[in-house]
């Protein structure tokens, strides 16, 4: 008996497998990049606000300004819309701090007396380059007895000028991964499309459109689950060693929240495969066999 049919059962039988892993791997592939792209969005954002919390702005006074004076100015600026947290520093810490920098031979560098100052952090939405400069502008105008306004300006420019920059690449991530879930959704219609003969003489022998449906859901389902679970599997471990390697970006301290984002990623596997399969046999079913062949 020749053993020919059965070498060509094999490789239909491989090469299903092999679609099967194929469609895994790109659902896992489009579920990471979704994935990787939202906890970058997060950590970047909750970095930002870290930074911008702690970002203090400096008001100097001249060297005769009294310090009752400086304290009314501050119960003044802590009313403002962009004040996050003021307090006025005194003379003496000012002193102290300069010395702690410096040493003791400060006064060779800083010629003029230390006064004290005013130093205030801003709320998230105004630590950028055009908020701080209109307010640093607003508060000379406003006091005339204030020397300078300070910020780490370095600090500024790095993490809160190029917002434009992150929205288009992440602009352009986002079309990719768009593209890719296009690209995964045609190969599951494509699949459902080589047996549309099967799904038509299943209905013609008497089954029902359930009972049609039902492998072709759960083989959807199926690939969803892996796909969603290597995609998590990766993504967990990338964060697990991103932890280690920078603990300051990468704070397991909203484990809520990156919880929430995994398991959205997860469920989005699932429902996507699912319901791409579904509304492609439905296709299917209610076509008319005329139109089989077109």
């Amino acid at each position: 008996m020749s053993k020919y049919p059965d070498s060509i059962d094999k490789i239909t039988k491989a090469r299903l497998r092999l679609s099967v892993f194929g469609s895994i791997f790109s659902i896992a592939v489009t579920m990471f990049l979704i994935g990787l792209i939202t906890l970058i969005a997060f950590f970047m954002m909750t970095y930002i606000n870290n930074i911008s919390e702690k970002l203090e702005v400096e008001v100097l006074f001249y060297s005769d300004v009294r310090e009752a004076d400086i304290v009314a100015i501050e119960q003044k600026l802590k009313l403002k819309q962009y004040t996050a947290t003021s307090l006025v520093s005194s003379r003496y810490e000012n002193t102290a701090e300069a010395k702690k920098i410096i040493g003791d031979n400060y006064t060779d560098i800083i010629t003029n007396p230390i006064n004290a100052s005013i130093r205030f952090t801003v709320k998230p939405q105004y630590a950028n380059t055009d908020s701080l400069t209109q307010i640093t502008k607003q508060i000379k105008r406003d006091y005339v007895i204030v020397s300078d306004v300070d910020y780490p300006t370095a600090i500024v420019d790095t993490f809160f000028h190029n917002t434009t920059y992150r929205l288009i690449v992440f602009g352009v991530c986002a079309l990719f991964m768009l593209i890719s879930m296009f690209l995964i959704a045609n190969s599951i219609r494509l699949n459902i499309y080589a047996k549309r003969f099967n799904i038509k003489s299943m209905l013609l022998v008497g089954a029902t459109r359930s009972f049609v449906r039902r492998p072709f859901v759960f083989r959807g389902f199926v690939q969803g689950v892996w796909g969603g679970f290597i995609a998590v599997a990766l993504l967990a471990t990338i964060l697990y060693q991103g932890n280690l390697a920078y603990p300051d970006l990468i704070d397991f301290s909203y484990i809520y929240v990156i919880s929430i984002i995994l398991g959205s990623i997860f469920i989005f596997s699932i429902l996507f495969t699912t319901l791409i399969s579904f509304f492609s046999v439905n296709k299917y079913i209610k076509l008319k066999s005329d139109r089989l062949y077109l």
